[in-house]
């Protein structure tokens, strides 16, 4: 009788023991299972952080951002408003004041050109200002201004980006055609100004270190 309770005994305590080893094994092997899905589970969320910011970064777009600067480049003229586009040619200009210089008659205080005229004011030394009166529906819309053999075509040619810059006077109603415009001439390695004028805006333009910065192209 005490034997058969001996190997009773014996064998529900290695039951008791089986059952333990696997229980413990089970339990490993379910911790075991949930590493594997925790591991699985932030290997997806990784990626699930990644893929946004890859989506993100391709969809950003580069702004040009202009900033002004000093340039001792030469400066050309541009009137834009209602569209239209008017060249404020300096030379031209210049060309009908130098008969004045050589001759006794005094400089004129007022010149008329073909599409615009030009109130002088003369200071000491060599200092001077123009002032450009458009004339009404003077200048050009911007498909005749940039055609073949066109006004903008012939600027570009006689005047390169290297040594020349455009500025633009423009009305707030032409806004949209210059940012085109400037798109153009950036693509074409030109410097380009601004400033944005009302009607009773004067279109005045001074020789002098101090009035050039007020004609800075970006």
């Amino acid at each position: 009788m005490h034997r058969k309770r001996g190997l009773n005994g014996d064998f529900h305590n290695l039951l008791n023991l089986d059952s333990l080893v696997d229980i413990v094994s089970n339990n490993v092997g379910i911790l075991i299972i949930l590493a594997v899905f925790m591991a699985m589970f932030s290997l997806l969320g990784k990626n699930e952080l990644v893929i946004p910011k890859t989506q993100s970064t391709e969809n950003i777009k580069k702004l040009k951002i202009p900033w002004s600067h000093v340039s001792q480049k030469n400066i050309l003229l541009i009137f834009l408003r209602s569209d239209r586009l008017l060249y404020l040619d300096r030379t031209l200009v210049y060309q009908r004041l130098k008969k004045y210089l050589s001759g006794s008659e005094p400089l004129p205080k007022h010149v008329n050109l073909d599409q615009f005229s030009i109130e002088l004011t003369v200071g000491s030394g060599d200092a001077h200002c123009l002032k450009f009166l458009p004339s009404p529906r003077s200048g050009q819309w911007w498909h005749q201004f940039s055609q073949s053999n066109g006004v903008m075509e012939k600027l570009m040619k006689k005047y390169p980006p290297e040594e020349n810059y455009f500025f633009f006077w423009v009305d707030p109603d032409s806004f949209e055609m210059f940012r085109e415009i400037r798109k153009s001439l950036w693509a074409l390695n030109f410097e380009v100004g601004w400033k944005p004028i009302r009607i009773e805006t004067p279109l005045r333009y001074c020789s002098g270190v101090g009035q050039a910065r007020e004609f800075l192209p970006q």
